[in-house]
């Protein structure tokens, strides 16, 4: 796939990062990563499974364990490698059910998934026989995990890089398709971001947009002045007819509900491969009102919207 000449070589430039310092720990779990191929891909599962159709030795078994513990936390999941069950902080699953019916056609198309994490749901997109699923996320700890899985599972289609949302500039009607879930709160101006994904999208492209929000029937968005459910990074909340007039306002049409649900114990939680002192959702709300978080702010729901250019 021939990406945009800006992209090269910030993708050139990036591709040091696993050299640094701080990145020592997850180059040397990118080098324990054993040499095995799996031939049964499972990606239609709640788990994204990877297996052998021969029966893996004890050793390599522990290599695979090895490495997957050295690459906690699992954020996202849950996957399934040779029979060892990782069960990740997210039940990513469920946020897949409430949108897997709003899918457009994929097979032989070009998407994009923006904050892919570990690249759990470009795994579940890779069944739908893309043309390309690039996975952008600038977190070293993110790129590892991946290598990993992919290393295992070997899909051609697949593609990750260390890539930010501010790089979409770059990508004019490029993509057929765009997931963005759980980004668009993390940046500080959501309709910009909403343009560039529009920009980034071919002629009557499709955006799966997910959000956490609030809850209410207003326009409104909450802007905290700190942190919100422990998260510092996070800038506006909104109701979801405001993430609608978002979308509007950035020009897109056919704007759908997609789901609308509380997050809740079962869907984000610790797990052993996200173990405390790792905190997770029951850290961040209050622990007389599980309404609120522990800031005293509506606590948290999710949000989907189906939009097209």
């Amino acid at each position: 796939m021939d990406f945009p000449q800006e992209i090269l070589e910030i993708i050139k430039e990036r591709s040091d990062w696993i050299n640094n310092k701080n990145a020592e720990k997850y180059k040397n779990a990118i080098g324990e990563i054993p040499d095995i191929h799996g031939d049964i891909l499972n990606l239609n599962s709640d788990a994204v499974e990877i297996s052998s159709s021969r029966e893996i030795s004890t050793e390599e078994y522990q290599k695979i364990k090895k490495v997957s513990e050295m690459l906690i936390p699992w954020r996202k999941g849950p996957f399934k490698l040779f029979g060892m069950d990782l069960d990740s902080e997210w039940r990513s699953n469920l946020k897949w059910d409430r949108l897997n019916n709003y899918l457009p056609n994929l097979e032989g198309k070009t998407i994009l998934d923006i904050g892919a994490n570990n690249g759990y749901y470009m795994f579940k997109l890779a069944a739908y026989n893309p043309k390309l699923v690039l996975g952008i996320d600038p977190v070293i700890h993110n790129y590892a995990q991946f290598n990993f899985l992919q290393k295992l599972a070997n899909i051609p289609s697949l593609r990750f890089e260390l890539l930010g949302i501010e790089h979409l500039k770059f990508f004019k009607e490029y993509f057929d398709v765009i997931f963005s879930m759980g980004i668009i709160y993390h940046h500080r101006n959501p309709i910009e971001q909403l343009q560039d994904i529009r920009n980034a999208l071919r002629p009557s492209g499709t955006v799966i947009l997910e959000s956490i929000g609030i809850p209410g029937e207003d326009p409104v968005a909450l802007f905290p002045s700190g942190p919100y459910a422990k998260m510092n990074n996070v800038w506006f909340i909104p109701t979801i007819s405001c993430m609608i007039n978002w979308a509007h306002k950035a020009k897109f049409k056919n704007i759908e509900i997609v789901s609308s649900s509380k997050m809740t114990l079962e869907e984000q939680r610790n797990t052993p491969w996200c173990p405390r002192p790792f905190q997770s959702l029951e850290d961040f709300l209050d622990t007389e009102d599980r309404n609120k978080t522990v800031e005293g702010h509506p606590a948290p729901m999710r949000f989907c919207l189906s939009l097209k250019k």
